[in-house]
């Protein structure tokens, strides 16, 4: 037998091997092959009409977001991700356009942009990132008043989403504990309702629960500039049984204040420095979580009222219980969720203070989470206000495998217009929500 067709064989093995190392090697090729995608589509029906001129009033609304994602290794250092989004809302204006700049001023979100993009760099105890990626802080198991930094799409409060933040920063680790630095260069604004969005409340702003009057409200945007960027100090540890954390902020708060403007009805929304310091810690013992946090902010130049947010809370992972009912486990959540004002501000300087844009102000939240097996699982959630407004949530889960999730959910919102859950009394609903993970 001739050699040739063997050598040509042999040869040939050896490129297509020598190929397939280089391409599985490639950074580009790995970052493809780790990409992971999640398709949440889902049908809203409310059960009633809002009361205005401009809302979309259809009785059902239909919302699909794809989401792509993923990281890969550079070199043995260095590491690169990001996440991107596509969405479709049959809402009226509710996404627009395409890939927001970090100085645009814009409320509105994009139909198809980065949630996160970002380059690290990884040694022996510390990490230097720069990018945009996800923030979020806190220890609170139902809602964190500490967990403000980060920016999020509320478009519809009753189905939001996290986005990133753009940032720099380095990572320093002490054992199991982290010290953190960040830098917040581009001041940042929450993704809101349009003026056609059924989610408005009965303001011109659905920031602001309740105003006053019906004034003209004007947005300002601060440019990028030294000033305006976001300083964040936070320390984070964990011992036996416990974790806690303390931080420190300065930068734009999450909150908005209104201030007057130049005509008798114009007022200008702003968000004013301020300088935040938080604390928080949180105790396991067997079944049991209990955790506390808080939260002072004091502005600038006394352009908001300085005030106080905290959360208390108990947590029980049942199983025995459950057991006896037929269920795999009962998880049970109780929270306070509180807002003091420890100083006033000049009102001569400021129209509206913030107070009416602070989420969750002295309300008792409360979540039951019940998982009957590995397929089927229920959930109930509540919020009670103190000034007599509330929400209830309630559905159902079927996970007929790792990759899909099909939940049924309803929502009531009860109170008068000028509560915070009381101007959503018009939009109870029924969804169909799938969750399909590719």
């Amino acid at each position: 037998m001739s050699k040739t067709p063997f050598s040509l064989r042999v040869a040939s093995c050896y490129l297509v091997s020598s190929l397939t190392f280089a391409a599985e090697e490639n950074p580009l090729t790995r970052f493809i092959n780790n990409a992971e995608y999640e398709l949440d589509s889902s049908t809203t029906g409310y059960f009633k009409k809002v009361d205005s001129k401009t809302a979309d009033n259809d009785d059902a609304a239909f919302l699909a977001r794809l989401t792509a994602k993923s990281k890969t290794q550079l070199s043995d250092s260095i590491s690169a991700g990001m996440e991107l989004y596509a969405n479709y809302s049959s809402q009226k204006q509710e996404y627009h356009g395409v890939f927001r700049n970090p100085d645009q001023h814009v409320r509105q979100p994009r139909v198809v942009d980065f949630n996160s993009v970002w380059l690290r760099y990884g040694a022996d105890d510390f990490e230097l990132m720069a990018g945009k990626d996800y923030l979020q802080n806190g220890l609170s198991e139902i809602y964190s008043p500490v967990d403000r930094f980060g920016m999020f799409n509320l478009t519809n409060p009753s189905q939001l989403y996290r986005t990133g933040v753009w940032q720099a920063g380095v990572n320093y680790f002490i054992n199991d504990d982290t010290l953190t630095f960040k830098v917040l260069p581009v001041p940042e604004k929450i993704q809101i309702p349009s003026m056609y969005s059924r989610w408005l409340g009965n303001t011109n702003d659905p920031e602001f629960a309740v105003l006053a009057a019906n004034y003209q409200i004007d947005e300002k945007f601060r440019p990028v500039r030294v000033e305006n960027m976001g300083y964040l100090l936070q320390y984070k540890g964990s011992r036996a049984g416990y974790d806690f954390f303390g931080l420190l902020h300065h930068g734009p708060s999450m909150y908005p204040t209104l201030i007057y403007g130049n005509h008798i009805n114009q007022r200008i929304k702003t968000e004013p420095l301020a300088t935040s310091i938080s604390a928080g810690v949180m105790k396991v013992l067997d079944e049991w979580k209990f955790y506390g946090e808080a939260i002072y902010q004091v502005a600038d130049s006394n352009t908001d009222e300085d005030f106080i947010r905290y959360s208390a809370g108990i947590s029980y992972s049942d199983s025995q219980l459950a057991n006896i009912l037929g269920f795999n486990q009962i998880n049970s959540t109780l929270q306070w969720s509180g807002d003091e004002t420890v100083s006033p501000v000049n009102m001569q300087q400021v129209a509206v203070t913030s107070r009416e844009a602070r989420p969750f102000r002295n309300t008792l939240l409360a979540k039951i989470e019940i998982e009957q097996n590995n397929e089927w699982g229920y959930y109930f959630s509540t919020a009670y206000n103190v000034e007599g407004n509330s929400g209830l949530l309630g559905g159902a889960q079927y996970k007929p495998t790792d990759n899909l999730s099909l939940r049924l959910e309803s929502a009531f919102f009860n109170g008068s217009q000028d509560t915070a859950f009381g101007r959503w009394d018009n939009d109870d609903f029924v969804r169909l929500r799938t969750i399909y993970k590719f």
